[in-house]
Parts: C-alpha cells; sequence; structure tokens
C-alpha cells in the first residue's frame, strides 16, 4: 500500500514534507510511512487520502487487481 501511496503522492505533484506537516510528524517518521518501515493507520490514511483528493480505497485496488491477475494466471487443478 504504501508504494501505490508514493505513487499517488508523485503523480499529484504533492511533497513529502507536506504530508508529514498534514499528518504532524517529521519528516523522517513520513519517511518510515513511505517506505513501510511503519504501519499506516485508518486515521492516517484517511488524512493522506484527502491530502491527495483521492479515495482512500485507491490505495488498495492496484494490489487487489495484482492479486486477482496472478490467481487467474495459475493453472486450475481438478
Amino acid at each position: 500500500m504504501h508504494e501505490r501511496i508514493e505513487q499517488i503522492r508523485v503523480q499529484k505533484g504533492v511533497s513529502k514534507a507536506f504530508l508529514a506537516r498534514r499528518l504532524g510528524i517529521s519528516a523522517m517518521g513520513y519517511h518510515y510511512l513511505s517506505t513501510g518501515r511503519s504501519p499506516i493507520s485508518t486515521d492516517r490514511l484517511q488524512i493522506i487520502a484527502e491530502a491527495l483528493g483521492v479515495d482512500p480505497r485507491d490505495f488498495l485496488r492496484p494490489e487487489l487487481n495484482d492479486s486477482v491477475s496472478e490467481r487467474e494466471e495459475e493453472p486450475q487443478t481438478a
């Protein structure tokens, strides 16, 4: 999920410093979130989504699509 957040952040042209301020954390704190070293709470996920102007579910959709695609490609056994 953190990779998708970073992808959207870059696409929207939003700085890491801006998101850190919105979350009330340091730049290093945001670095830990953005690299997956710290978990992202649902409250923080909502703040990030609002700051980026997206639905929080947008952070999850590519991962879901990838897992569905992988399952479809696996051979079916009877």
